[in-house]
């Protein structure tokens, strides 16, 4: 038997070749919620998201649950009280399999006519039509990610024709993600068509300088004017392994001891050593300990640095080596992370964890799999991960790590408003990172406990630890963890009625725009909130600026709180969107913050 169900663009349920229709458009909102939902939603939930008008709310679900039952018959199961869909064994979702899928699988479910429920509307249910926007949202940024992440495939196999096909459909389903051009000119370029990639390289100019009046992306105008070619080293170095492991192990050194652009140059040698070499798994490990240094010490994002590490993936599966495949697509998974949306990420999380029994590995990977959760407020998947990554990083004397998965661990706590047990897991991290001297990286859990001290009311503790931070943040001209200061400085400026030096630092921090959408998101959240009272004309643009990137990256607290903000600039239904769309969220502080919900003076 086959059976599959289709809310991507052309809406069909099908048993064995047959479609059954199903009736009404709340059916459908129905079908496509319980599909995506977290949890199985309540019965009063579900009244109140589809059903808010409805004379008798529980009798219009139940009759919609009744279709349902009768067009799923053979398919799915609908019951209970939560409710709960359960598929049969072998059944093709097709969200899910965009959502969660390998993205060769999911790739026939991206371009244009694959929008969520696409054409419904249901104006009489606006906290339905909330979590519709911003789940359309989100989903077509997983699209885009599973067109790039197959085009980067193909390119790391050797397919640079095929590569650029299907970039080319990912600019035209965003033409304003410099990311997209990138991946295009680099696999013209690889394919040998120069004059074409230049062509792509002066369209994408154009179209950023009308469009958003900006210079065109570095990397883009870098790919364009000359293929990049890794240094080899002194004419007279041997190529051979031994000489590829000396160089990794002088970029390790150097890494070590903060010289990066000579960790950086090392571990390009051992690439192009490695190359000459023609061993798939050394070239792997130089490709996975080159990207780690761009990305973790250079603070590199672009396609460059995911090209290495799909590469990297791709050589590693054929050498069999899967705890180097397993580093490969943590360190993918981290990048997808940072610009959303997280499902992609959990998808890299959860091959590298199939691949590796190491506790390391399995430390580090479990660490990026609880930010990741947590990024998108699921927090009691996240503390599971954030704990088993500390306990294996234990196992492994990893310090760094462990201290790294107790500072994510702090930072829940803070977002969930529970200080006192922030200030004791950030304690414990801060004392590993001094110990560790890891001092790069001491703004981060330092601007999360003065969060905490603040919210203890200890004010003079947070202000000492924030003035340290901003100090190493600027220094480092790391834009996360700018953000993250900044955020704690306004968090400061508010708790000492200074809205004005709110504004300001909240200014401070988003003028680099990190590339971590986290942070960022956050600092929009605490600007719109003190617009409000520091006479802000920005408020409106501001409130949608962090409702799009909210829903970019899956961050279903944030996105709750946009609409708190809705509501405090007028809208009358928003307060009742803001509770419908918290409902799954184990965050009391934010459900004390909607309960106790009052108009802001303005």
């Amino acid at each position: 038997m086959t059976a599959s169900v289709r809310v991507l663009g052309s809406r069909r349920i099908e048993c064995d070749g047959i479609s059954t229709p199903l009736r009404g458009n709340k059916a459908w909102a129905l079908l496509a919620y319980l599909l995506l939902a977290e949890r199985p939603p309540s019965r009063r939930h579900l009244t109140s998201l589809l059903f808010p008008e409805a004379e008798d709310p529980l009798r219009a679900l139940r009759w919609n649950l009744s279709e349902l039952r009768r067009a799923l018959r053979g398919v799915a199961t609908v019951d209970g009280d939560p409710v709960v869909l359960d598929p049969v064994a072998g059944c093709d979702i097709d969200v899910r399999r965009l959502t969660a899928g390998q993205a060769g699988h999911a790739l026939s479910l991206t371009g244009s006519g694959h929008e969520l429920l696409e054409g419904l509307s249901i104006p009489d249910s606006p906290a339905f039509e909330a979590w519709l926007a911003a789940e359309r949202c989100r989903i077509a940024v997983c699209a885009e990610t599973v067109v790039i992440e197959q085009a980067l495939d193909l390119l790391a196999a050797g397919e640079p024709g095929a590569a650029a096909r299907l970039a080319a459909r990912a600019v035209a389903m965003n033409p304003l993600e410099a990311d997209h051009h990138a991946v295009l000119v680099r696999s013209l370029t690889a394919a040998g068509d120069r004059q074409g990639a230049r062509r792509q390289a002066d369209r994408c100019a154009d179209l950023f300088r009308r469009e958003l009046g900006c210079a065109p992306p570095a990397e883009v105008v870098a790919l364009a004017r000359a293929p990049i070619v890794l240094r080899r080293g002194p004419a007279a170095t041997p190529a051979s392994a031994a000489t590829t492991r000396s160089y990794l192990d002088a970029g390790h050194a150097s890494l070590d001891s903060g010289a990066v652009a000579r960790a950086l140059d090392q571990l390009q040698c051992a690439v192009a050593v490695a190359s000459e070499v023609g061993d798939p798994l050394l070239r792997a490990t130089a490709c996975v300990a080159l990207a780690g240094a761009r990305v973790h010490g250079a603070g590199e994002r672009g396609t460059a640095v995911r090209g290495l590490l799909h590469e990297a993936a791709v050589l590693a599966r054929q050498a069999g080596a899967g705890d180097v495949a397993a580093a490969a697509c943590r360190e993918l998974a981290f990048l997808t992370l940072q610009r959303g949306p997280s499902e992609r990420a959990l998808v890299w999380l959860d091959r590298g964890l199939q691949l590796t029994d190491d506790d390391g590995e399995r430390a580090r990977l479990l660490g990026v799999r609880g930010m990741c959760l947590s990024d998108g407020a699921h927090y009691t998947g996240a503390l599971a991960a954030l704990d088993a990554s500390a306990s294996s990083a234990r196992k492994v004397a990893d310090g760094r790590q462990e201290a790294w998965s107790l500072s994510m661990s702090g930072r829940l706590h803070v977002v969930r408003g529970d200080h006192s047990r922030a200030a004791a897991v950030l304690d414990r991290a801060l004392g590993q990172v001094s110990g560790l001297g890891w001092t790069g990286f001491l703004p981060w859990p330092e601007s999360f406990r003065a969060e905490a001290a603040i919210g203890l009311g200890d004010l003079d503790t947070g202000r000492a630890l924030l003035d340290h931070a901003w100090v190493l943040a600027t220094e480092s001209d790391d834009h996360c963890w700018i953000a993250a200061v900044a955020h704690g400085q306004a968090v400061l400026a508010v708790a000492e009625g200074d809205w004005l030096r709110g504004r300001h630092w909240c200014d401070q921090g988003l003028a680099p725009a990190p590339w971590y959408l986290w942070p960022y998101a956050r600092l929009l959240d605490i600007a719109c909130a003190i617009g409000f009272r520091a006479g802000s004309t920005a408020t409106a643009a501001g409130i949608d600026r962090l409702e799009d990137v909210a829903a970019r990256g899956g961050m279903r607290d944030l996105v709750v709180h946009a609409q708190l903000h809705r509501a405090r600039a007028g809208s009358p239904t928003a307060l009742a969107t803001a509770g419908a769309l918290a409902a799954g969220i184990d965050d009391p502080a934010l459900q004390r913050r909607i309960r106790d919900w009052t108009p802001t003076p303005r």
